[in-house]
């Protein structure tokens, strides 16, 4: 082996090395991060699932457009928002099982960031007069 073919293959040594380490953290904090994202999942989806009773549907804002964008942002969060952030949650636990945690770490991220902006479009919408 040559000197250039042992430089390559100490530092690819090195590389696979640090790759493991943050492998290992990766799925040690795991369990704490899917307890911190269930909780906010499942409260997402509690307070969104009787945000009708707290929107008071019966005040519309004047501009029918505004009104028929806001009512299907929310219908489309309401019937499939929930069941992704609830679904995003159990994807994520199988993804960790099956070794896949940057996977695992991104899919309760995406699916809980995607629903808190249709979330926070649907109020600014129907604050809007």
């Amino acid at each position: 082996m040559g000197t250039n073919e042992a430089s390559v293959a100490r530092r690819t040594g090195t590389q696979t090395g640090r790759k493991m380490d943050i492998d290992r953290a990766a799925q040690f904090f795991f369990p704490f991060f899917f307890v911190l994202t269930t909780v906010l999942a499942v409260l997402c989806a509690f307070v969104w699932f009787l945000s009708p009773l707290g929107f008071g549907f019966a005040e519309r804002p004047t501009n029918p457009l505004t009104w028929k964008v806001a009512s299907t942002i929310y219908s489309v969060s309401y019937f499939g928002g929930i069941p992704a952030l609830l679904i995003g949650q159990a994807v994520s636990a199988i993804l960790a099982v099956f070794g896949r945690t940057r996977a695992a770490y991104l899919v309760p991220l995406l699916s809980i960031a995607s629903f808190l902006l249709g979330a926070g479009i649907v109020s600014y919408l129907l604050k809007t007069p």
